[in-house]
């Protein structure tokens, strides 16, 4: 039987049939192989959800309360069985955070967008924005950490792609890199967007331009998988060897 209550779970808010449901099959254990994944249909007895929360961005990811009460589902529908439910389960976080340095790399780009119109059509003392030094340093920074993270987003995507050169997508130290490059890509997406709205004034936060969505957008993909804090513990444990965090 499942039970539980899980905060958060993504596509969830009343709009989700089928659940992944994270769960063990021994209270207390560290036994890998007691890890599990099961698929849990959202109308399955005991299944109850809560209406979607009313967050700052992502609004198309409906997340709400999900709560288990002595739920059953046949042993088949475990997705892969004792210790390869944990390993195909870091897979996914690999996955998961790659994919994220893509979200924020769109949004940066899209705000590069907006914010190289915004310099070129604004004057300055009879000059195009862009053109005053303090500015073009800004934006120069803006274009260097777009260039710099979208580097990051290609390394992440050729090391699951080439596993004959990098190591399964589920080893630690995948999940690890990972991890340091999403939320590296995070603080990067968020430290643009900020300086774009700073620089457009109350055009940067006017909902027409669109900056102030995408900075509201990267701060959940900045919180989901576990958030920043998880992926800093998780690169301390790996390339320190950090033993009790």
């Amino acid at each position: 039987m499942i039970n539980g209550h899980k905060l958060w779970p993504t596509n969830s808010g009343g709009v989700a049939d089928l659940f992944g449901v994270v769960c063990t099959t021994k209270a207390g254990s560290t036994d890998l192989d007691d890890f599990a994944f099961i698929f849990v249909p959202a109308k399955t007895r005991g299944c109850t959800q809560s209406g979607p929360y009313q967050k700052a961005g992502m609004a198309a990811d409906k997340n709400g309360d999900i709560w288990f009460e002595n739920v059953r589902v046949p042993v088949w529908y475990r997705a892969h069985g004792p210790g390869e439910d944990f390993k195909y389960f870091k897979e996914m976080v690999s996955w998961g955070n790659m994919l994220s340095v893509a979200f924020c790399t769109g949004a940066m780009l899209n705000a590069y967008e907006l914010l190289s119109d915004f310099c070129t059509r604004t004057s300055f003392r009879g000059k195009p924005l862009k053109e005053n030094d303090d500015i073009a340093g800004v934006l120069a920074d803006v274009a260097r950490d777009i260039e710099v993270t979208r580097i990051v987003g290609y390394q992440a995507a050729r090391m699951l792609d080439r596993p004959d050169l990098y190591g399964d997508s589920w080893s630690d130290e995948i999940v690890t890199k990972c991890r340091a490059y999403k939320y590296f890509a995070c603080d990067k997406a968020i430290e643009v967007l900020e300086n774009a709205m700073n620089i457009m004034g109350p055009h940067g936060s006017d909902r027409v331009e669109d900056i102030e969505k995408h900075w509201r957008d990267v701060k959940i993909i900045q919180l989901w998988l576990g958030g920043k804090q998880l992926g800093q513990m998780e690169v301390a444990r790996w390339y320190y060897d950090c033993k009790t965090l």
